[in-house]
């Protein structure tokens, strides 16, 4: 049996980055360590479309500074012992820089998920300013993390065809593969309750975090937020606000007071209760700002729901077609939009299905598993 080494930072545990290691798991033992913020050994239960999965979690404190990952690699290899690994998957920063200096494997490889550089129009667009004078040095490290590995894996087209047009000298090294949906089932389910609208179903569903501050408050959450409340307001069915509590709306909006026809439900739902409620809505409204891979996009997907979303899906999933895996709106028209496509129950039928089918077969754990042999015979 092959056995894996994954090495990543406080963001392993993300969906997409779950469901890749649920796909390494179906073909052999995965071992994952996690720079994280304390020390803790464990097993791991991961899941995805293909099932549940157990993998051993190891978690190191690390502070994130670069200049310490020799001392990183010293403790990530007395955990991984004399074991000797087909393949080291890694993150960038300290993880790429530690599984490289490691001698558990002759093949490392990149997982690319975000080059900052890439996404500088975009965080301009938001007034990050602060961006600018780290676009070359983001360049520069981008290439360190790539030429430190064998093969780096893009898991969206945008940052696959930023990379590839930049370090062109790498080019061929670098593949795209957009990732599974992945969670940990049954995790902490003690306590929390199925709120009523869940269960009464055939909602629009918006997942957005009011609590954040800066730019994603300004350009993503806040629009999101409005948007979902003008649905309500014009539509006269029920909006569920998902990821922020009331309290949250009244610090943001604090002279609005949402219609009744508007549920905002809170946050850190366990993802039992997280499937309960993409699986009873009618329609997701996942606008996305930003040129890497989204959560919410692949989250809808494989729930295998309706789902409008914004322009910028298109240049981070370009095989996903228009009114057929989903449907592509602006902030000015998405209340308009969303409001005749709900009066579309074909269209919206035809979506569902859609959303299945890109599902399986770009994003699934087969698709993957399928890409990962290919990597390892060559």
């Amino acid at each position: 049996m092959m056995r894996f080494l994954y090495i990543g930072s406080r963001d392993v545990l993300s969906r997409h980055e779950l469901g890749f290691i649920a796909s390494l798991s179906e073909l052999g033992e995965v071992d994952v360590v996690v720079l994280g913020s304390r020390t803790r050994i464990e097993k791991l239960f991961v899941a995805s479309d293909n099932g549940r999965h157990i993998v051993n979690l190891y978690e190191v404190p690390c502070n994130d500074a670069l200049l310490f990952s020799k001392h990183y690699a010293r403790i990530v290899s007395a955990i991984a012992d004399s074991r000797d690994y087909s393949t080291v998957f890694a993150t960038p920063r300290v993880p790429v820089l530690v599984a490289h200096q490691l001698k558990v494997s002759k093949t490392v490889v990149l997982r690319l998920w975000s080059v900052r550089a890439a996404k500088l129009r975009d965080n301009l667009r938001f007034g990050a300013y602060e961006d600018i004078p780290l676009f070359m040095p983001s360049i520069i490290a981008n290439m360190y993390y790539i030429l430190r590995s064998i093969n780096t894996i893009a898991i969206d087209h945008a940052t696959y065809v930023f990379a590839t047009r930049v370090y062109q000298l790498v080019k061929d090294r670098i593949a795209k593969v957009y990732p599974p949906y992945g969670y940990i089932p049954n995790k902490g389910e003690e306590g929390w309750e199925v709120p009523e609208i869940i269960d009464k179903g055939s909602y629009i569903l918006g997942f957005t975090v009011l609590s954040k501050t800066g730019p994603y408050l300004k350009f993503e959450a806040k629009p999101h937020a409005i948007a979902l409340y003008l649905l309500a307001k014009k539509t006269g069915i029920d909006v569920v606000l998902a990821g922020s509590s009331y309290d949250d709306w009244r610090r943001v909006f604090p002279n609005i007071e949402p219609p009744r026809n508007l549920h905002i439900i809170g946050r850190g739902f366990p993802d039992s209760i997280i499937a309960k409620i993409y699986k009873n809505a009618r329609l997701v409204l996942a606008p996305i700002t930003n040129r890497s891979i989204s959560n919410r996009l692949l989250e809808t997907l494989f729930y295998g729901k309706p789902i409008v979303t914004s322009e910028v899906a298109r240049l981070i999933h370009p095989e996903l077609e228009n009114k057929k895996h989903l449907f592509v709106s602006s902030w000015d028209t998405v209340v308009d939009d969303t409001t005749e496509l709900l009066k579309d129950e074909d269209l919206l039928k035809s979506l569902e299905q859609g959303a299945r089918e890109a599902y399986n077969r770009y994003f699934s754990t087969r698709h993957n598993m399928a890409f990962l042999k290919e990597l390892l015979l060559t």
